[in-house]
């Protein structure tokens, strides 16, 4: 009997990487760019949301009409990520414990389907795994402005793996990785296997007050991390 296929789908900020305030910085300044203003956004909490989100969060309450805050998406994302491939290499980044080996070990299983999903926009996600060499890892996920609903964004996944493998996942083979609530409430909600990790900025009290099916402060232990993949 083969080995079933199955996902295994990472977040980046907090679980793959830190990069400390670059990617606030520059969409911070991308905002006040596109739209001459950053609204209430120095107040937004950008854990686990997606960067759709936190635009719409932002101008919410603001003279900005909903039509013309969508007809400069484009443009704001252009815009941060020019201002990205900047302060990435100006704040310091750091690359979290045991990412690297857990994804060179998962990468070469034929058996994984290797993803993202991310609130980041497309471009900027690739920035900030290019920052330390991992974008040749991934060639699939979800996305920022896929949805301003992170639990939105499991199907998009399941679909986008349809498309590029031809492949149609159950959302039990679905294994999302990531170190906010939001990521375990995203698993939860699709059906998906929730992994959080401890290497954001959310406690593991409140993380195992959501009830992830697995748990570990880092993924340090390389080999106890791919055990509990491969036993999914």
């Amino acid at each position: 009997m083969e080995p079933e296929i199955k996902a295994v789908l990472f977040d980046i900020d907090g679980t793959i990487l830190n990069a400390g305030s670059a990617g606030r910085k520059a969409f911070m300044q991308a905002a006040g760019e596109v739209f001459g203003s950053t609204g209430t956004m120095q107040k937004v909490d950008f854990q686990g949301r997606t960067d759709r989100y936190i635009l719409e969060e932002s101008f919410k309450n603001s003279p900005l009409r909903p039509e013309e805050l969508n007809s400069k998406i484009e443009l704001m994302k252009k815009a941060y990520t020019e201002a990205l491939g900047t302060t990435i290499y100006q704040y310091e980044a750091i690359l979290l414990p045991g990412i690297k080996e857990a994804l060179n070990e998962l990468y070469k299983n034929q058996n994984i389907i290797l993803g993202l999903l991310t609130g980041n926009f497309v471009e900027s996600a690739f920035i900030k795994l290019a920052r330390f060499g991992l974008d040749k890892f991934f060639s699939l996920g979800a996305y920022g402005e896929d949805s301003t609903n992170r639990s939105e964004l499991p199907p998009v996944a399941q679909r986008r793996i349809l498309e590029n493998k031809g492949i149609h996942l159950d959302f039990s083979r679905m294994i999302i990785i990531g170190d906010t609530i939001h990521d375990i409430e995203c698993a939860k909600t699709s059906g998906a296997v929730s992994v959080a990790v401890g290497t954001g900025l959310t406690s593991k009290e409140t993380l195992m007050g959501k009830n992830p099916d697995y748990y570990f402060d880092d993924l340090s232990d390389t080999e106890n991390f791919l055990g509990v993949i491969s036993a999914i």
